[in-house]
């Protein structure tokens, strides 16, 4: 399966445009026309979850925060959002995150915890 396919199939369940006007959800970095070799799951992106995903071959990531928030003018691995950037376009890993979108989205999270509580 390509990894554009499984994009499509998140953004099926949480379409972008769900996302708060703050957020950053979405394609973070990377091509999506690879196949996909696995997917690693995770809350926030880190070094440590990129180099799982190199330690076991899988070329997507995906996360509930986005690793990107902000306009970068510079890559030059000053911060841990920096050596992020640059160790997953070395290693070829495609890196999305799903944030308020997957919150909002109808049987998303914020659905699952009104029903965990009764709402």
């Amino acid at each position: 399966m390509r990894i554009k396919e499984i994009v499509s199939a998140l953004e099926r369940f949480a379409p972008l445009p769900l996302q708060d006007g703050f957020d950053n959800a979405g394609l973070q970095i990377g091509l999506t026309e690879a196949e996909a070799t696995g997917a690693l799951l995770c809350l926030d992106v880190t070094e440590a979850v990129l180099d799982e995903a190199i330690a076991l071959g899988y070329n997507l990531v995906i996360s509930h925060h986005p690793l990107i928030f902000k306009g970068y003018k510079s890559i030059t691995g000053r911060d841990y959002v920096e050596h992020c950037i640059m160790k997953a376009i070395k290693n070829d890993i495609v890196i999305y995150s799903a944030h308020t979108n997957l919150d909002n989205a109808p049987g998303g999270v914020n659905f699952k915890i009104a029903e965990k509580i009764g709402l």
